[in-house]
């Protein structure tokens, strides 16, 4: 006869482990499968190994997706509930313009931390263990796993992760899983990441960093813009602000819509004040306000004071999957129960993180809704099964 356990979470990730150390502290006999050797290894990547894992500034608007039922996700589970719940495993936090860090600024610090928690409560861990097949029969999951594991559990928890950052274990599966239990996934699309461009002037310009506002336009209208530090790369166009643009692009370029992004050079100059400039100092005073490779490109350009302001830059594609930290796209939160988090297709199963359509600016955004999503399930679970 197989193992049985309370709740099988497949996925250590952020929501998993979050799940994970929620169910073992209520006493639940939990079991989570990770397909990597390892737990957390996307939380390690997060923040350029720092761990941004949370923000102050926490709104819905920092999503994409149905804004109501994440604003219910958000409402359920604010900042100060990620702090709580941190520093209740040891972990002290510290904040910088609202972006919340480790005390220690390493992202293994969260990760150990919550590995430990887990295992302090009785989670087990079964590791290079890829969820496979599951089936749900008589209010009883029955999970297959490669490697000839087979285990039975009252609950399941998908926490799989998306489609990015194979190295950290972003093959996708987990949607293939939701779809075999009868949920809808969408179109996935890659997020946080760059932009391709048309034009022969990025390689010439690649390593070009500099202060900026990108403006998204899709079919001549303007849908976003986003200020801070752009980065130029022999391709395209990179940096936090192209980021935060990036999956609308995506969509929209896969819809057959044509999408341009205008840099603007001197956000915080109005259109007068730029040409009061170029008036007085013209052309040779060019490398006073851009970096010198861009004076290259504008010099010899008509126009030269809207250039500033709107330089066009047709986009061709997104840098893909496996340059993206995020995936847009996934189950539709119409799908689940919020804030349960439990699916409305089959009983006691869960869908937490990134598995969801719903994706989030730099910033802790992402990290924040996966803690979220599995404390918010942990809570449905302890709560059904107590009762």
């Amino acid at each position: 006869m197989e193992e049985k356990f309370d709740v099988v979470i497949a996925g250590a990730g952020a929501s998993g482990l979050m799940c994970a150390w929620q169910c073992g502290r209520q006493g639940k006999k939990v079991l989570v499968m990770e397909k990597n050797e390892t737990a957390g290894k996307k939380i390690l990547a997060s923040g350029n190994g720092r761990c941004n894992f949370s923000n102050l500034r926490m709104r819905t608007s920092c999503y994409h997706g149905e804004k109501e039922k994440i604003d219910k996700i958000l409402e359920a589970f604010p900042a100060d509930k990620a702090i709580e719940q941190m520093e209740e495993i040891g972990i002290f936090y510290k904040e910088r313009d609202g972006y919340l860090y480790p005390y220690t600024g390493q992202a293994v610090t969260v990760r150990d931390f919550l590995v430990n928690a887990c295992k302090r409560c009785g989670v087990q861990f079964l590791f290079e263990t890829k969820v496979a097949k599951v089936v749900h029969k008589n209010n009883e999951f029955t999970i297959w796993a490669k490697g000839g594991v087979k285990v039975k559990a009252d609950a399941l928890v998908l926490a799989c992760g998306g489609k990015v950052n194979k190295p950290c274990g972003g093959d996708g599966s987990g949607y293939l899983l939701a779809r075999s239990l009868g949920h809808r996934v969408t179109k996935l699309y890659p997020a946080l990441t760059g932009l391709k461009a048309e034009g022969a002037e990025w390689e010439m310009l690649a390593g070009v960093r500099m202060p900026g506002e990108v403006s998204l336009w899709i079919d001549g209208k303007k849908v976003a813009d986003e200020r801070g530090e752009i980065q130029i790369v022999k391709d395209g166009i990179s940096g936090i602000p192209v980021f935060q643009l990036c999956s609308q692009a995506a969509a929209a370029l896969d819809a057959g819509s044509q999408a341009i992004c205008e840099l603007d050079f001197l956000p915080d100059w109005d259109n007068e004040k730029v040409e009061q400039w170029m008036e007085k100092y013209g052309r040779e005073y060019l490398q006073g306000i851009v970096h010198k490779k861009w004076v290259k490109v504008l010099e010899k350009k008509k126009n030269l004071a809207e250039l500033l302001k709107q330089y066009p830059v047709k986009i061709t594609d997104t840098f893909g999957m496996e340059r993206a930290q995020v995936t847009a796209g996934g189950v539709p939160l119409s799908e689940v129960d919020i804030p349960s988090m439990e699916s409305k297709k089959v009983e006691n199963l869960y869908l937490t993180g990134e598995l969801l359509d719903v994706d989030g600016i730099c910033g802790g955004y992402n990290l924040h809704f996966a803690w979220a999503t599995g404390y918010l399930c942990a809570r449905q679970i302890t709560a059904d099964q107590e009762a």
